[in-house]
């Protein structure tokens, strides 16, 4: 499998990287979604001590609207308590110039969804070993979450809502894990859905899900099902 170093992206390189933010120094962006950008970063935590990580730092423009906040936060909170090895970890949570952030490990590797555009274009499919054994691992990581419980016992019947085959990720040493629970839904978040807000990706959404009617674990099952059926088939 192709290994993915810590490089600036071409993209990143254009800009004006790189940029110090708290103790950390941004080395380049990974990517962009509506509520935050995914940041390639060097931790410097003193005594000579640098670790690359990637942080995930929320868009400025939405830092002075209260909605956007909470969901960001209520993502932070839940990362926070997610510890598995088929899970992205989290290792900080914070702000810093006004800005919330999340921290987590640097992964290398390309998520299933590369992987498979890849044997696809090569006229062949995903070797079905190296894609069990992959779904496999993202199943546990998925039931982590499931079963998942706050500190003082309360089950948080996590629902992941967006299980597809960019968020689950195979690492360069033959490990996947489930990545992105940004748009989560747990028993104790503080912020609802806003009405007609319809979160997740349709093409592996579960119909109770489409119908914003409630959902449990079930709803992460049936996307899971569509990923494997997409790529068993190819």
């Amino acid at each position: 499998m192709e290994r993915v170093s810590p490089r600036v992206p071409l993209e990143a390189s254009r800009q004006t990287y790189p940029q110090t933010f708290g103790r950390y120094t941004i080395l380049g962006k990974l990517g962009s979604g509506g509520m935050a950008d995914a940041l390639l970063a060097m931790l410097d935590g003193g005594l000579g001590f640098q670790k690359v990580v990637v942080v995930k730092r929320m868009h400025a423009s939405l830092g002075r609207d209260e909605h956007f906040v909470k969901m960001f936060l209520d993502e932070a909170r839940l990362a926070a308590k997610l510890n598995h090895p088929n899970v992205v970890t989290t290792s900080e949570v914070g702000e810093t110039d006004g800005q919330y952030f999340i921290a987590m490990e640097y992964l290398e590797g390309l998520s299933l969804d590369r992987i498979a555009r890849r044997y696809i274009q090569g006229g062949d499919n995903v070797p079905l070993g190296l894609l069990l054994r992959a779904l496999c691992d993202c199943l546990e990581g998925l039931h982590h979450a499931h079963e998942l419980r706050d500190f003082d016992g309360t089950h948080l019947a996590v629902v992941h809502r967006d299980v597809t085959p960019s968020n689950l990720f195979v690492t360069s040493d033959g490990v996947a894990k489930v990545l992105d629970f940004g748009i989560a839904k747990a028993a104790t978040q503080d912020e609802a859905t806003r009405t007609g807000m319809l979160k997740g990706k349709l093409a592996y959404m579960a119909p109770e899900q489409f119908f914003s009617a409630p959902i449990d674990r079930r709803a992460d099952l049936w996307s899971m099902g569509v990923v494997i059926w997409e790529m068993t088939t190819g």
